[in-house]
């Protein structure tokens, strides 16, 4: 028998574990809630992401490569790590930015601007990727049919990295005004006022600032990538020192890499350089510029943050400074002496002085050096740039040859290609036909064509942009004034919201002083209400026991008894007068035995009808509450039963209340005539006068006493446990059942 039964668990058990791999298998867990396995797999995602961002400028292809290996793990494995999925998508699209794959990395970027709580998941196929190295191509994502919701809380950063990324691609492509008000739109964000201290908060704050200074320094004002003599407009010089000074002020909160912090001083020194060429060689300015170039050095210095990208960048800005008509020689020469000394040191550090050009013409010994380095990364849009703003240089100093040589460099440079830089492209053919690098007029004449529509996209480009501003301009005057009449009007309404709320003050003391009155005239109300019903009840409770005096009859021992009810009556009266005095009937809380409550009630009652039985049943129960009170409460109760009983019996008894054990249920039942419908309803009102029997010459009373509980009652509720109540059941000509319900002690019990 035991055998067939662990035999069938067995089975039994199998059969489950099969069905939860089937149901695993088949998407049946949770994907929401990660497992063990899961945190692992994110760990290595994030390992190869790390990889691709920190190879981002040194080395795209691998950078690239890093970020399809975190794609595979996403979607075979984890595709709701969305953090995960978004960093390798801003990677890639930064990978092909470094690439010039201009196509590749709006993909990508539209792929995170796109991502929202619900969307069609971008898959990359692995059927068309480039194998290798993942060398860019032609590929961009391809929607795939499955739906995930998002739960990433970086969604908003990746997306404004996104965003500046797309900036950069509109820059290359000198499409100005729609990169600034992309930007525009970004600044009046809310993403970037967040107070976060974590890396990708920083990289973003980094890159929003690299990419604002790019345009302005770079793009705008007709400013060319050799920097001529091009001045700045005072609406360009104005914004960049507001940057600046953002930056300088922001910048030491801002924790990203050792690459993003290169670049951020290339665009300041770059800022602060335009800045010096357009105040005529301000030396203070220029002096920050050559800050940020040491700085950049210094970095390069350490040991494994070498970067030929970051190194280029160096020299050719120093070459731009050199080359800069407004910018006189002693200007850095003497001001900034010690600042080139060290630059030189650094440089000759990492540049080492046998594969330096030793020229007598600093200026292109600075150009040759940063064209040698651009030519060493894989940046197309880099190569063509170095070369095209060398060759502008030795066109000025009528160096054709060396000219020739840097234009022959890019026009046999495979890497680039038609679109990735219309700035640089018409620069290189003005060049072209200035120097008069060929002697076929076709050549010539196509060179012309292209400059031709280069220069007519720039200006358009160019106007668009001017216009935007102008509309900005315009908005900005218009906030002005609306700030000059929000101010104006401030005075006013702090007036008013001062009288406003004077009023307000005033209305509502006006109310409450209404509302008190109203109270005090309430209860005088009730005072004068309760003075005549005490009026009413002394004379209906008095009658009956004058009516049993004045018989001749009476016993005397029957006598002395209607006398002490009599005076007990009057005592009821007393305390009833007591109920329109504020101060009347003090609660006195303790906790006290109940059938010392019946012991006492028992030896004050009167029974005017002898054959009626008085039972009071024994109990240990004890009374949270007044102990007077409770005494009167229950007198009264037994000598109503007792005055509307002629035979039976009243019956006491007391128990824990069943419906909640807190409190003790006492009951207070006769077998007496019993009460109609509309008595009950009225029992315990103190503004109704209630007929308590149906024969009115009965000598019974008025039925004040149940007031006067109805009082007791509500002094416990205020006074003890919320809870305390007293209800009568009755049918006429069948008797009638009081209960009452008061707190008991803790445990409901003696």
């Amino acid at each position: 028998m035991a055998f067939w039964i662990w035999g069938g668990l067995g089975v039994w058990f199998s059969l489950a574990l099969l069905f939860g791999s089937c149901q695993q298998g088949q998407g049946g867990r949770d994907s929401s809630q990660p497992t063990k396995a899961d945190f692992a797999l994110r760990a290595h995602v994030d390992s190869h992401n790390k990889t691709a961002f920190l190879n981002r400028y040194e080395d795209p292809s691998c950078s690239i490569h890093e970020a399809y290996c975190a794609l595979d793990l996403l979607h075979d494995s984890i595709p709701n790590y969305h953090d995960g999925l978004l960093r390798a998508y801003n990677n890639l699209a930064f990978g092909y930015y470094m690439l010039a794959e201009q196509d590749s990395a709006q993909a990508y970027i539209d792929s995170v601007l796109n991502f929202s709580e619900s969307l069609s998941h971008s898959r990359l196929d692995k059927s068309t990727r480039p194998s290798g190295t993942a060398r860019p191509g032609e590929n961009a994502p391809k929607a795939a049919a499955r739906t995930i919701k998002s739960s990433s809380k970086n969604v908003e950063v990746e997306q404004l990295i996104a965003k500046l990324m797309r900036i950069r691609l509109l820059q290359r492509n000198c499409r100005i005004a729609e990169s600034y008000q992309l930007l525009y739109d970004i600044n009046q964000s809310r993403v970037l006022n967040l107070n976060s201290s974590n890396y990708l908060y920083s990289y973003a704050q980094m890159e929003y600032f690299i990419t604002s200074l790019t345009l302005n320094y770079h793009y705008r004002n007709s400013a060319l990538a050799s920097s001529s003599s091009t001045l700045l407009t005072p609406g360009t010089m104005q914004t960049m020192k507001e940057l600046l000074e953002k930056v300088e002020e922001t910048r030491p909160h801002l924790k990203c890499d050792y690459a993003e912090d290169m670049s951020l001083n290339y665009a300041m020194a770059h800022c602060y350089y335009r800045l010096a060429s357009a105040s005529n060689g301000d030396p203070q300015i220029l002096s920050k510029a050559y800050d940020n170039l040491t700085s950049t050095l210094r970095i390069l210095s350490i040991p494994n943050q070498y970067s030929i990208y970051h190194l280029a960048n160096v020299f050719q800005l120093q070459a731009f400074i050199v080359a800069d008509t407004d910018i006189a020689p002693e200007m850095y020469y003497e001001h900034c002496h010690g600042q080139l000394l060290l630059l030189d040191s650094l440089s000759r550090q990492l540049y080492p002085p046998d594969s330096m050009y030793l020229e007598q013409d600093y200026g292109l010994d600075m150009f040759r050096i940063s064209t040698n380095l651009f030519f060493r990364t894989t940046d197309p849009y880099q190569h063509l740039g170095a070369a095209v703003s060398a060759a502008e240089y030795c066109l000025r100093i009528h160096d054709y040859d060396e000219a020739y040589r840097y234009y022959s460099m890019i026009l046999e440079d495979t890497s680039w290609n038609d679109g990735i830089a219309p700035k640089f492209e018409s620069m290189l053919y003005d060049g072209l036909i200035r120097m008069g690098y060929s002697d076929n007029p076709a050549d010539n004449t196509k060179w012309y064509a292209h400059e031709m529509e280069l220069l007519s996209f720039i200006r358009e480009n160019e106007s668009a942009d001017a216009m935007l501003q102008n509309l900005l301009n315009r908005a900005e005057n218009r906030n002005k004034y609306y700030v000059v009449a929000i101010i104006a009007t401030v005075p006013f309404l702090i007036i008013l919201s001062i009288l406003v709320v004077l009023l307000v003050s005033r209305s509502r003391r006006l109310r409450q002083e209404k509302t008190a009155l109203q109270e005090a005239k309430r209860q005088d109300v009730e005072r004068i209400a309760n003075v005549e019903t005490c009026l009413s009840v002394m004379r209906h409770d008095i009658n009956p026991f004058l009516s049993y005096l004045q018989n001749k009859k009476l016993s005397p021992e029957m006598r002395q008894e209607v006398l002490d009810q009599l005076l007990r009556t009057f005592a009821n009266i007393k305390t009833w007068t007591n109920l329109s005095i504020p101060s009347g009937l003090q609660f006195q809380s303790s906790t006290f035995p109940l059938n010392e409550v019946f012991d006492s009630v028992r030896g004050s009652c009167v029974r005017l009808d002898h054959d009626v039985d008085l039972i009071f049943h024994p109990t240990t129960l004890s009374i949270l509450g007044d102990r007077q009170l409770t005494e009167i409460l229950l007198r009264n109760l037994v000598n109503n039963a007792l005055q509307h009983t002629t035979e039976g019996k009243v019956s006491i008894h007391a128990e824990v209340y069943e419906k909640d054990k807190r409190f003790v249920h006492i009951e207070v039942k006769d077998t007496g005539e019993g009460m109609d419908d509309e008595t009950l309803e009225n029992l315990f009102r103190a503004d109704k006068k209630v007929k308590t029997t149906s024969d009115p010459e009965a000598p019974h009373g008025s039925g004040f006493g149940l007031v006067l509980c109805k009082y007791i009652i509500k002094r416990h509720d205020d006074n003890t446990l919320r809870g305390c109540r007293i209800w009568a059941e009755s049918v006429a000509g069948q008797g009638s059942t009081f209960h009452c319900i008061l707190a008991g002690n803790n445990n409901g019990t003696s």
